[in-house]
């Protein structure tokens, strides 16, 4: 088994196969800032996989089966995401309110209101970011200089804590 070459600089061959990567990602997800946030996502990767890869050819390679791979895991995500809100819709699509139900979403909106102030700042505004504005992780990561990995940590706490506080109060 040949050792690593000496002075394989992932970071060099990343950057020259961007544009490749970038136009597969594009081509795959249809959505161009998808496709950066999975690249960013690739780039921090580079890292764990370096030992593992001996010349430029092979890192080239392992890079665009990576750029695939992560595609179709986030293709799979959207399309749960979207059956898991169509399944939703389905539930309520021919419900009609009661006014205890206009009462009940009223204290559990004074609730999550207090749940939401709960929450240290930048979590707050990360929940709110994404839920009411609808950004993405890797735009939430950008708007407010944090990475996205603590975008999607932070938001699980939030919501978790939300829940939690809601349910107390059921």
């Amino acid at each position: 088994m040949n050792a690593p070459a000496k002075g394989l600089d992932l970071v060099d061959v990343f950057l020259r196969l961007r544009p490749q990567l970038r136009a597969v990602l594009i081509a795959r997800l249809g959505d161009a800032q998808a496709a950066d946030d999975l690249l960013q996502d690739l780039f921090l990767r580079l890292p764990r996989v370096s030992e593992n890869l001996r010349n430029a050819e092979q890192a080239q390679r392992y890079m665009m089966r990576m750029a695939r791979n992560a595609s179709i895991d986030l293709a799979r995500g959207e399309s749960r995401r979207a059956e898991l809100l169509l399944d939703a819709i389905e539930l309520f699509d021919h419900r009609v309110p009661t006014p205890e139900d206009y009462a009940l979403s009223t204290e559990q909106l004074e609730t999550l209101d207090e749940a939401l102030h709960e929450l240290p700042g930048k979590t707050r505004d990360m929940l709110i970011l994404s839920r009411l504005d609808g950004l993405t992780h890797g735009q939430i990561a950008e708007r407010l200089g944090v990475s996205r990995s603590l975008v999607e940590k932070r938001l699980v706490q939030a919501v978790l804590h939300c829940r939690a506080r809601i349910r107390e109060d059921d």
